[in-house]
This record gives C-alpha cells, sequence and structure tokens, in this order.
C-alpha cells in the first residue's frame, strides 16, 4: 500500500513540475524576446497603478517602453517584473500543489498560482518604483553607495518581502486548511523552519542561478558579481530577521 503510494506521490509531483516548468520556460522565452508591445498586459497596469499614486504620466512610447518626460522616468522591458512573477509564479505553485490530489483540482491550483502571482507581481513592481523613485529624490546615494545600487537595493528588497510574505501567506492557508486535507502526523519544528527558506531558495535559483547556468553574466562579470553579493545579502538579513522574529514569538507563547 505504502509503495503505491509513493509511486502516486511520486508521478503527481512529476506532472505538477513537467507542467509549471514548462509555463515557466516557455514565459521566459517569450519574455526574452519580447517589446514593450507585448508586455502592455504588465507594464500597463504597473504605470497607470504608478500614476494612481504619484504624479507621474505615463506615455507609452512603442518600442521603447512607458516613458514620463518630465520626472526623466521610464517603464522598459527589462523593468517589467516578469522575471519576478515567473519566481512568485513557480514557488506557489509547488507549494499549493505540494499534496496529491485529483489532477483537475492541481490544474486549478497551477492556475490560481499563476493569476495570484500576476498580482503580486504588479503590486511589487509599483512598490519598487515608487520606493526607487522617492528614496532617487531625497538624494540618499553618495560616492560609496550609487543611484544605481541603491534602485537595486530597493528593487531587491522589495520583491524578495513580497515574494517571502506570499509564501508565508500559502503555508498559513494550509496550516488552516479543514482537518480532512491535513496530513496526521503534525510537522515538526525543523520542517517549519524550512518552510522560511522556500522564498530563499526560489528567489536565489532564478535572480543568480539562471544566470549562471546560461553563462549571460559573463558580459558582464563585474557587475554581476557586485549584484550577486548584494542580493545574497539582502534576501538573506531579510530570511533572518523573519525567522528570528518566528522565533521570539512562539517563545513568548510559551512563557
Amino acid at each position: 500500500m505504502s509503495i503505491d503510494w509513493t509511486r502516486t506521490a511520486i508521478a503527481h509531483k512529476l506532472v505538477v513540475a513537467s507542467i509549471v516548468l514548462a509555463a515557466a520556460y516557455l514565459l521566459k522565452a517569450y519574455y526574452s524576446g519580447a517589446a514593450s508591445e507585448d508586455l502592455i498586459w504588465i507594464i500597463g497596469p504597473v504605470a497607470r497603478l504608478v500614476e494612481l499614486f504619484s504624479d507621474f504620466n505615463f506615455v507609452h512610447e512603442p518600442g521603447y517602453g512607458w516613458v514620463d518626460v518630465e520626472h526623466d522616468v521610464v517603464i522598459a522591458p527589462a523593468c517589467a517584473g516578469v522575471n519576478f512573477y515567473i519566481i512568485a509564479f513557480c514557488m506557489s505553485a509547488f507549494q499549493l500543489t505540494h499534496r496529491v490530489q485529483p489532477l483537475a483540482r492541481t490544474l486549478t491550483k497551477i492556475m490560481s498560482a499563476g493569476l495570484l502571482s500576476y498580482i503580486i507581481a504588479i503590486v511589487a513592481n509599483v512598490l519598487r518604483i515608487l520606493l526607487a523613485t522617492y528614496f532617487y529624490d531625497i538624494d540618499l546615494h553618495s560616492s560609496w553607495l550609487s543611484s544605481e545600487t541603491v534602485h537595486r537595493i530597493v528593487g531587491t528588497c522589495v520583491f524578495y518581502l513580497l515574494l517571502f510574505s506570499y509564501s508565508r501567506a500559502i503555508s498559513t492557508w494550509h496550516n488552516r486548511q479543514a482537518p480532512e486535507h491535513r496530513t496526521d502526523t503534525p510537522q515538526s519544528p525543523s520542517t517549519n523552519i524550512l518552510i522560511f527558506f522556500v522564498p530563499l531558495v526560489w528567489y536565489l535559483a532564478f535572480s543568480l542561478g539562471v544566470p549562471l547556468v546560461n553563462q549571460a553574466f559573463q558580459a558582464e562579470s563585474e557587475n554581476f558579481i557586485r549584484h550577486a553579493l548584494q542580493v545574497v545579502l539582502v534576501t538573506v538579513v531579510v530570511t533572518l530577521i523573519w525567522l528570528t522574529s518566528h522565533y521570539l514569538t512562539v517563545r513568548f507563547r510559551k512563557v
């Protein structure tokens, strides 16, 4: 009986992995050759929401992006947030479908992950643009902290914080499911801690692992190393802060 269940679980995971990773690959391939006109489905909502919460006024310049000449701000295809969307989709799709379930329900959860990740990606990009322009306006950069570095750190903080929160929300939702959907064995403390590293693994795998695998970093190896150090530092620090906060919360509840 256990052997049959194990085979079913493996088959389920293979199906999920095939669907999710194939979708991610196709979206990445589409994005790599996409012009601004091809990305209106994600840049358009971002531009409109940024306008809603600021005094920006974007105009779509074909072949270039969404431009605000007065504030010298451009939302180009490179800043569309598609890479973050792919990371969020893959992470949430695997989290939502980690239990063995009927194929129809699995497909529904994968599509739900796609829709939720799309919304998260838009929100993240809006926050990133608003905060980046804010820090640029207050002239935070200096001789050792360039405006480009500030922009990158702000983007990493926003993207990773939302990805982390997204992952925690999914875990909380799973824990609040009806008893019949829960496993009979409670999660061990080590398993609960490992869940905190799920977004870290996905973020680093895509933001640093993919450029290493396809050797895209070789064109600007020095900039990539600087970028990698900043990404690792920000994501690890954020993860440790959340983990420490969780540990202290659990300790106080036991007192």
